[in-house]
């Protein structure tokens, strides 16, 4: 693979992003940031381009780094990456910028769901959990022998939401070549993470939306 580690990020972090890539590359691993190899994927312009880049280079990653940081929780695209690397590859770690946002995801829960790469001793722990990638062709190999996108239905989050999930699988080569819909999947995502997180309420049932009285003469 050409890289071993993706790291989804917010551009309001840059130098937290940085900052982690920094301390990767220190230990030899190849890291994929978007700003410095996807030039199409620019975050405040969302194209058929930049989405077709990012899944990409994705696809050539061996692994996924969630940067949690500040501007991370407002994020819409953080979310359609994550989701998009637990189905394709599952291999997901998220990387807490301080101790404060540390503990703000393990009251969160989301430690049920991904590794939490911890504030110490984290030299250790990315040697004996994050891969480094095998050569190339042997990549190439392994994603030729699957369906592309297909190898199992895209579980965003594993949080109950198998049926979804599985409709967006289908539906994502649609959504990757319309800007728009992109903008759409985006933002469903991002509202789904919201709620999770407890920023948003959860959605109410049809059943319980109230609907307008109609007065009959």
């Amino acid at each position: 693979m050409k890289y071993d580690v993706f790291l989804s990020h917010s551009s309001k972090d840059r130098a937290d992003v940085d900052q982690v890539r920094s301390e990767l590359q220190a230990l030899g691993y190849r890291v994929c940031v978007d700003y410095d190899v996807l030039p199409e994927a620019a975050p405040d312009k969302v194209t058929g381009a930049g989405a077709a880049a990012l899944t990409d280079a994705m696809r050539e990653s061996a692994s996924f780094i969630y940067v949690l940081a500040p501007g991370s929780l407002a994020s819409q695209w953080m979310p359609w990456e994550m989701g998009f690397f637990d189905g394709a590859r599952s291999k997901v770690f998220i990387w807490p910028t301080t101790d404060v946002l540390a503990y703000f995801v393990k009251d969160r829960g989301l430690l049920d769901h991904y590794p939490l790469v911890p504030i110490e001793n984290r030299a250790e722990f990315l040697r004996d959990n994050l891969p480094r990638s095998t050569s190339r062709s042997s990549a190439r190999s392994a994603l030729c022998a699957q369906p592309e996108m297909q190898a199992r239905p895209l579980q965003l989050f594993d949080f109950g939401l198998q049926k979804a999930a599985q409709e967006f699988s289908r539906q994502l080569p649609a959504v990757l070549a319309d800007p728009m819909h992109v903008v759409h999947a985006a933002t469903e995502i991002a509202l789904t993470w919201w709620r999770w997180w407890g920023l948003l309420p959860a959605a109410r049932p049809a059943s319980e939306t109230p609907r307008l009285a109609v007065k009959t003469a």
